[in-house]
């Protein structure tokens, strides 16, 4: 008997304490990614229940994230492997594969026109690498670190600038193309976390686990403030998102907060509480048009109202851990379906009748 796929039920981000989550945003608007266990899993921002999973890589998937032309997506994983895939067809076919990392990949940047990649992480030698999307070869040094880099970006303006955030407290900041190293930035007492040029590419901004984040010049890497003061959040910081035009960004912190910063006036307009557990952690968020999600340590995805900073819009709920054991029951005619998951967390979905 023939059967077709009527619904994808997708899991939430694989989530560790402590570790950033880097949430992949589509620079058509329509969906957004993350990963979880060797999956890739792209969702419509409207309307998450709608999902896709790329399921091609061997070994565990780390970041994720869309080409600007929005037709590739490149995604890394704990073996250091990067693989290029189309968005466009539902088979997602491979475009290109390379190994520029020895360990886990922690980020990825693109440039503007889609043409050169960089990959960040963890490494015998290197902790990151800089190379054209389409051989591989390599348009750049990214030294002047001496521990595993958490992020990179790039500035999506020419003249092309490239910054990084290592645990070795410090970021750095490049020119290029070919990516030259120019100097370092020791602004962090602790791990830099994240890193990211606003999008008009005037700015960018690093967080670090100090609870501090440093607003820089986008062009030239000069200091320009410190957001928040000597603290911006009570705790860590590990996630940032630039608002569409460059004037906010939302900053997501282990202290369960997540704060909107208006940019120009270097001050937090706005405090999301998310909970007083330790798994309402906030390790990932995204701005992306009018929509501002970010992830929790429960791996529950929270849709933010900035008219309403104590109440979500939308919490995206599911498993994050593998499935055990599924079963149907029928309560009032319609059937509900029960799931249990490694995490000891149970779910039930209610299903419309007929489907």
């Amino acid at each position: 008997m023939p059967y077709e796929l009527k619904h994808v039920f997708a899991s939430l981000p694989q989530m560790e304490r402590g570790v950033a989550k880097v949430i992949g945003g589509d620079p058509k608007g329509n969906n957004f990614l993350y990963t979880n266990g060797k999956c890739v899993i792209i969702r419509n921002i409207e309307n998450p229940a709608i999902a896709d999973i790329y399921t091609e890589h061997a070994h565990t998937v780390t970041v994720a994230k869309y080409a600007p032309s929005g037709y590739y997506i490149a995604s890394g994983d704990a073996s250091g492997r990067i693989r290029i895939w189309d968005t466009t067809q539902k088979e997602h076919l491979l475009k290109y594969e390379y190994t520029p990392l020895s360990g886990k990949v922690k980020d990825i940047a693109w440039t503007e026109d889609s043409k050169r990649i960089a990959a960040v992480g963890d490494g015998r030698e290197k902790f990151g690498a800089v190379f054209l999307w389409d051989s591989g070869s390599s348009v750049g040094e990214l030294s002047g670190h001496a521990k595993l880099i958490n992020s990179v970006d790039i500035k999506q303006t020419r003249p092309y600038r490239l910054a990084l955030a290592s645990d070795d407290t410090c970021g750095s900041f490049f020119e290029g193309p070919p990516f030259k190293f120019k100097f370092t930035m020791r602004e962090h007492s602790q791990f830099v976390n994240c890193v990211r040029f606003s999008p008009d590419g005037n700015r960018f901004v690093t967080a670090g686990a100090d609870g501090q984040m440093f607003l820089y010049d986008g062009k030239d890497g000069n200091l320009i403030s410190t957001l928040g003061g000597e603290k911006a959040h009570k705790g860590g910081i590990y996630a940032i998102s630039w608002s569409p035009d460059s004037s906010q960004l939302i900053s997501a912190s282990g202290d369960k907060t997540v704060k909107l910063w208006d940019v120009g006036a270097e001050t937090s307009v706005t405090t999301f509480n998310l909970g007083s557990d330790v798994t309402d952690q906030q390790l990932g968020c995204l701005w992306q048009n009018e929509h501002l999600l970010t992830i929790s340590l429960s791996g529950y995805i929270n849709y933010l109202d900035k008219n309403n900073p104590d109440r979500t819009i939308r919490t995206v709920k599911g498993h994050s851990k593998s499935i055990q054991c599924v079963t149907v029951h029928k309560k009032d005619g319609r059937p509900h379906i029960y799931s249990g998951s490694h995490d000891g967390h149970i779910n039930i979905l209610f299903t419309h009748s007929g489907q």
